[in-house]
């Protein structure tokens, strides 16, 4: 399943606002696990912005090649190698300080959001963070007109899609450990969404 709708000119675009809201949080952070990194554009700035970070990049086995192709291309040997992560099987055994992906939760299916919320539950550390950004709904305000437009458009591609409201969200973490630490809005009526692993 893909985690990527269209190319990744939002994620160039995007990067620079991620990171300011991002890396506060991650500055005691020594490993962190990006969930669906596309062509990698996150995973470069996180060498610039975190340089003390191993950052570990993974795709969804259909399209690990186009990760491992664009690490490549960009010669970036500070990055491990990228890793084929379908979130509903096995996740890596090593511990992460943070897990991250960005916009994933709206393409994934909700048994696939399951599945990412329980891995992230079983790979965290102690205070480690679940951090997500998109498009989210808010229970206590109104869908915006575009991300309404991209709800509806979403579900005519595939019904199992679809923005997610953070009220379901918050009770999925919940079920796995992590508790909601912050909501930050984002330009273009996005959210990072950061939720907080308990003690085990």
């Amino acid at each position: 399943m893909s985690t990527r709708i269209g190319d990744d000119s939002a994620a160039e675009r995007n990067k620079q606002p991620i990171f300011e809201a991002l890396a506060p949080w991650l500055v005691d952070a020594r490993r962190v696990l990006e969930v669906g990194a596309g062509d990698g554009t996150h995973a470069f700035e996180a060498v610039h912005r975190l340089p003390q970070v191993i950052w570990q990049t993974s795709e969804a086995p259909a399209h690990h090649r186009r990760l491992v192709a664009a690490l490549v291309e960009a010669d970036m040997t500070r990055l491990p190698a990228p890793l084929a992560l379908d979130v509903r099987g096995p996740w890596p055994a090593a511990r992460f300080d943070a897990v991250f992906g960005a916009n994933v939760a709206h393409i994934m299916d909700w048994d696939a959001v399951g599945a990412l919320f329980a891995g992230a539950g079983a790979c965290l550390n102690v205070a480690g963070l679940l951090c997500l950004y998109g498009p989210f709904i808010e229970p206590e305000a109104s869908l915006t007109e575009s991300n309404a437009r991209f709800d509806a458009a979403l579900r005519a591609r595939d019904p199992a899609m679809g923005l997610r409201r953070l009220d379901d969200l918050d009770a999925l973490a919940g079920r796995h450990g992590l508790d909601p630490a912050d909501v930050r809005p984002m330009p273009a009526n996005n959210r990072l969404v950061i939720w907080r692993r308990r003690s085990r």
